[in-house]
């Protein structure tokens, strides 16, 4: 079966422990793997939310091109 609220309490607890040590690499990480499941399981907004903040995580850490190839998923997820 698919348990999608143990995921998404799972996905936040994640990026809040990674915040909370100041693991901005792994905040990044965290925020762009949430983002990827909310656009696979169709919620558009929430995925916006999430990849948009992996893209200022990726920018804050200085993997600058990394963040930029978030821009495909956010281009299309708007859409």
């Amino acid at each position: 079966t698919r348990n999608y609220e143990m995921a998404e309490t799972l996905y936040d607890a994640a990026i809040s422990s990674s915040k909370t040590h100041k693991f901005v690499n792994e905040e990044a990480l965290s925020n762009e793997l949430a983002g990827h499941f909310y656009l696979e399981t169709g919620r558009r907004n929430k995925a916006v939310h999430y990849l948009t903040r992996a893209f200022e995580k990726y920018n804050e850490w200085g993997a600058v091109a990394k963040a930029n190839s978030l821009m495909l998923y956010l281009d299309v997820s708007e859409r």
